[in-house]
């Protein structure tokens, strides 16, 4: 007859979440009860995984449990990184601020999508800015390039604009100069990455 050691877990995975129903009722996640105002463990229920989690958040229970303000993430510390900035958002106002973001030691760059275009649209303006100083082109092994889109068709570089440095040249890219004048209800945007 064999012995089996139980070692427990040095660093725990946890994901706990807590009732906060508007009725005060008690609600079942994973078909196991939690009583209003209680939290609860997730991964301490029989048979759920981190990926049971992450599929759930998906398009699951959890999911719609958060959306209907029934459940708040109190703590987690699982891999829930996601590109979707629409889902890292939910995923952050649910109350999960581990786990969404790569740890800046394995990369050291902020991934920014559909971020508005600064600047007038008249029909006649045609230099735009970015909040913030974005990479265009090497850095180290990487290549990035800003992605501009105008009412949702993509523009090329070189052709329908150029970048800039509004401070000089090594301040950092920030500008744009379009080929033509946006009209006023045009939507601009730019999915660009800088330094973390």
């Amino acid at each position: 007859m064999g012995y089996r050691t139980l070692i427990e877990k040095q660093c725990p995975v946890v994901f706990k979440v807590q009732n906060i129903s508007p009725e005060g009722k008690t609600i079942k996640v994973f078909h196991t009860p939690i009583g209003w105002g209680k939290v609860r463990d997730l991964l301490a229920i029989p048979n759920v995984s981190e990926d049971v989690i992450r599929h759930s958040l998906l398009k699951g229970d959890l999911n719609i449990k958060i959306r209907t303000n029934e459940i708040y993430i109190t703590e987690s510390n699982i891999e829930l990184y996601q590109f979707d900035l629409c889902h890292r958002q939910f995923l952050i106002d649910a109350g999960i601020n581990i786990g969404v973001d790569p740890g800046t030691s394995s990369m050291p760059f902020i991934f920014k999508q559909q971020i508005e275009l600064i600047g007038t649209k008249n029909s006649v303006n045609r230099i735009f800015t970015t909040v913030d100083k974005f990479i265009n082109g090497s850095y180290g092994n990487n290549v990035f390039k800003i992605s501009i889109k105008h009412n949702g068709r993509d523009l090329v570089e070189g052709i329908d604009y150029m970048v800039a440095e509004s401070g000089g040249v090594g301040t950092g890219y920030d500008t744009i100069i379009l080929n033509f004048a946006p009209k006023a209800r045009s939507v601009l945007v730019a999915d660009y990455v800088l330094m973390a």
